[in-house]
Protein backbone atom coordinates (compact mmCIF):
# COMPACT_ATOMS: atom_id res chain seq x y z
CA UNK A 1 0.00 0.00 0.00
CA UNK A 2 1.34 3.42 -0.98
CA UNK A 3 1.94 5.99 1.78
CA UNK A 4 -0.85 8.26 0.52
CA UNK A 5 -3.32 5.38 0.44
CA UNK A 6 -2.24 4.35 3.92
CA UNK A 7 -2.76 7.90 5.24
CA UNK A 8 -6.17 8.08 3.58
CA UNK A 9 -7.15 4.84 5.33
CA UNK A 10 -5.88 6.19 8.64
CA UNK A 11 -7.87 9.41 8.14
CA UNK A 12 -11.00 7.31 7.59
CA UNK A 13 -10.37 5.32 10.77
CA UNK A 14 -9.74 8.48 12.76
CA UNK A 15 -12.97 9.97 11.42
CA UNK A 16 -14.79 6.90 12.72
CA UNK A 17 -13.10 7.11 16.12
CA UNK A 18 -13.89 10.81 16.41
CA UNK A 19 -17.53 10.27 15.43
CA UNK A 20 -18.03 7.46 17.93
CA UNK A 21 -16.23 9.32 20.71
CA UNK A 22 -18.30 12.45 20.10
CA UNK A 23 -21.53 10.43 20.36
CA UNK A 24 -20.35 8.87 23.62
CA UNK A 25 -19.43 12.24 25.12
CA UNK A 26 -22.76 13.82 24.11
CA UNK A 27 -24.80 10.85 25.37
CA UNK A 28 -26.47 11.82 28.64
CA UNK A 29 -26.27 8.21 29.86
CA UNK A 30 -22.46 8.17 29.65
CA UNK A 31 -20.89 8.24 33.12
CA UNK A 32 -18.55 11.14 33.93
CA UNK A 33 -15.48 8.89 34.13
CA UNK A 34 -16.34 7.30 30.82
CA UNK A 35 -16.96 10.70 29.22
CA UNK A 36 -13.53 11.80 30.43
CA UNK A 37 -11.96 8.73 28.82
CA UNK A 38 -13.79 9.43 25.55
CA UNK A 39 -12.57 13.04 25.66
CA UNK A 40 -9.02 11.76 26.03
CA UNK A 41 -9.58 9.55 22.99
CA UNK A 42 -10.77 12.61 21.06
CA UNK A 43 -7.63 14.52 22.03
CA UNK A 44 -5.37 11.65 20.94
CA UNK A 45 -7.25 11.22 17.66
CA UNK A 46 -6.98 14.94 16.88
CA UNK A 47 -3.25 14.82 17.65
CA UNK A 48 -2.83 11.84 15.32
CA UNK A 49 -4.83 13.67 12.65
CA UNK A 50 -2.48 16.65 12.95
CA UNK A 51 0.61 14.46 12.64
CA UNK A 52 -0.81 12.83 9.52
CA UNK A 53 -1.54 16.22 7.98
CA UNK A 54 1.99 17.34 8.82
CA UNK A 55 3.47 14.21 7.24
CA UNK A 56 1.35 14.74 4.14
CA UNK A 57 2.52 18.36 3.89
CA UNK A 58 6.17 17.34 4.27
CA UNK A 59 5.77 14.68 1.59
CA UNK A 60 4.25 17.22 -0.82
CA UNK A 61 7.10 19.65 -0.15
CA UNK A 62 9.66 16.92 -0.69
CA UNK A 63 8.04 15.90 -3.98
CA UNK A 64 8.05 19.53 -5.15
CA UNK A 65 11.71 19.91 -4.20
CA UNK A 66 12.64 16.67 -5.94
CA UNK A 67 10.83 17.86 -9.06
CA UNK A 68 12.72 21.16 -8.99
CA UNK A 69 16.02 19.35 -8.59
CA UNK A 70 15.11 16.97 -11.40
CA UNK A 71 14.34 19.89 -13.71
CA UNK A 72 17.39 21.87 -12.66
CA UNK A 73 15.18 24.73 -11.47
CA UNK A 74 16.54 24.97 -7.97
CA UNK A 75 18.87 27.97 -7.69
CA UNK A 76 20.67 28.70 -4.41
CA UNK A 77 19.80 31.98 -2.73
CA UNK A 78 22.38 34.72 -3.08
CA UNK A 79 23.24 36.33 0.25
CA UNK A 80 23.91 40.06 0.32
CA UNK A 81 27.06 41.17 2.02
Amino acid sequence: MEAKEHRTKLFQHLDGVLGRAEKKVKNKNTKNGDALSWNRIIIQAVNAYGRLIEAEDLEQRLEALEEKLKNGVLIPNETKR
